[in-house]
């Protein structure tokens, strides 16, 4: 074969490769903006303010969220559970946002979302992102989700999450860069945590209880109005605390879950706390509301969270205390919470 054909075939090697290359980011340039069209045309479109500097790494995770509110949006209107793309969402995540649709159906209010990037040790976060729970009641249907992302964008995980001026307060207490880390951990536990009441996980429920924790819970027992004991209680009630088992107390929830169709579960007035003499134990004090169909009530949850294994923390302590009787008189007085120079650490 002469260097004339020769030379023709390279070039037309070549040219196949550029065009096979050409078409590829036409092809992608395409699906951004159909999805971009598509969130625009059903209200409501995501995009990220600040804290990221990479271009084309912010259109990416922009595109994926925007992804997850269209298909959100349409399977609220087909009554099916969304279709989540192994494109957009890692199979963790995908998992994650079918149990959590299993409780409630959620779709995005009308309205342009914005949101500042945060980095976190595996990747990028974003935050307060509105949501509507569609099986909550309607007082308390609008909640909002923190998304997680891989380092190349990808979605990795979908969470309720606490609201933004406590997340900025509870951030701007850290000590040094070692504290700062723990409280995000904290936080992103927190929501998980939270979050899987939400779905239902008793697998992550089971993974972060040590086999051995301390679990508390105050129980309100009503007395005879006559009796010896009701004269040195407070309205005629007292708080019995009864000491669980791990075993004891996820069996307890198992049942609930397997009896009720939506548990809402929300943490307001989140406090974090190093142990001043131990600094890898931390405590967590907030005020829970708990509601479903058919129960509800409001508590004090304080958790004892350890991170000798920092990337496996545990929970050694939790209890729950009530904060009110169902006339509103208070039961527990703050000074009266449990907290974490309440219980003495042995090691």
């Amino acid at each position: 074969m002469g260097i004339f054909h020769k030379t023709i075939l390279k070039t037309f090697s070549i040219n196949i490769k550029t065009m096979k290359t050409v078409t590829f980011r036409i092809a992608t340039l395409i699906f951004v903006v159909s999805t971009v069209i598509s969130a625009h045309a059903q209200g409501t479109l995501f995009e990220i303010k600040d804290g990221l500097d990479n271009y084309a790494l912010k259109r990416i995770m922009e595109n994926n969220v925007n992804t997850l509110i269209s298909s959100f949006k349409m399977a609220v209107i087909e009554n099916k559970k969304p279709k989540l793309s192994k494109d957009n969402f890692t199979v963790d995540a995908i998992e994650g946002i079918e149990e959590m649709w299993k409780s409630s159906a959620m779709n995005f209010p009308i309205t342009e979302l914005k949101s500042r990037c945060l980095n976190t040790s595996t990747g990028y976060q974003v935050r307060g992102i509105p949501v509507d729970m569609l099986e909550a009641d309607k007082a308390e249907e609008r909640q909002e989700l923190t998304i997680d992302f891989q380092k190349d964008g990808k979605i990795s995980a979908v969470s309720v999450a606490i609201e933004m001026h406590r997340y900025d307060m509870i951030m701007a207490e850290k000590s040094n860069e070692v504290d700062y880390s723990r409280r995000q951990f904290i936080v992103d536990f927190v929501e998980n945590f939270r979050t899987a009441y939400n779905k239902k996980d008793m697998k992550m429920l089971n993974s972060v209880f040590s086999d051995k924790a301390l679990i508390i819970t105050g129980k309100l027992v009503k007395e005879k109005p006559n009796s010896d004991i009701t004269k040195m209680t407070l309205n005629n009630n007292r708080v019995v605390y009864i000491k669980q088992t791990k075993m004891q107390y996820l069996e307890k929830l198992r049942n609930i879950f397997k009896n009720t169709k939506y548990i809402n579960v929300k943490f307001e007035d989140i406090e974090v706390t190093q142990h001043p003499k131990y600094d890898d134990i931390y405590g967590v004090n907030l005020k829970q509301y708990w509601h479903t169909s058919n129960y509800q009530d409001v508590g004090y949850l304080f958790l004892m969270i350890d991170f000798r294994d920092p990337k496996n923390p545990i929970i050694q302590v939790r209890t729950w205390q009530p904060d009110k009787d169902d006339k509103g008189n208070v039961v527990t007085k703050k000074e009266d919470v449990f907290r974490l120079g309440s219980f003495r650490i042995v090691r």
